[in-house]
Formats: C-alpha cells, sequence, structure tokens
C-alpha cells in the first residue's frame, strides 16, 4: 500500500505528518472528500469555506491532487 498525506491549506496552512496507508489514489480522494465533509461538521458557524482545501500528496511529497472543500460531495 502507499501513503498519502492529506493536508489543510487555507490562510495558515496545516501539513499532515503522519498521513494513512490506502490501496490506491481513488481510496486517498474519498478519504479526502470525507475529511472535508467532516471538517465543515465540525464547524458549522464557519461562513467561508471558499479558500480552503484538502492538498494530498505521496510519500515523496509529490503533489496528486487538491480538493476544494465547497467541492466534497456527501456520500449516498
Amino acid at each position: 500500500m502507499r501513503r498519502y498525506y492529506f493536508s489543510i491549506t487555507n490562510c495558515r496552512p496545516f501539513d499532515d505528518i503522519d498521513g494513512l496507508e490506502l490501496p490506491n489514489l481513488e481510496a486517498a480522494r474519498e478519504e479526502a472528500n470525507g475529511f472535508a465533509l467532516d471538517m465543515m461538521r465540525i464547524e458549522p458557524r464557519r461562513s467561508d469555506w471558499r479558500e480552503w482545501s484538502v492538498r494530498v500528496t505521496d510519500e515523496q511529497q509529490e503533489h496528486l491532487f487538491d480538493l476544494r472543500f465547497l467541492d466534497a460531495v456527501p456520500s449516498r
């Protein structure tokens, strides 16, 4: 399995130093999506999520993708 890192970017970045081992990039996308949704549920009074995103990198710190919080899709 490959290790993926999920860092928050907004006006003050937060870097993930632990990461998660996941089977593939699709699983990393699902994790990023769930993470963004969870953050928005935890902070329901925050009104502006436009600048927030999850930056996903791999073990070599190669940038794989960004997921804007507002693009996160609730699971069905």
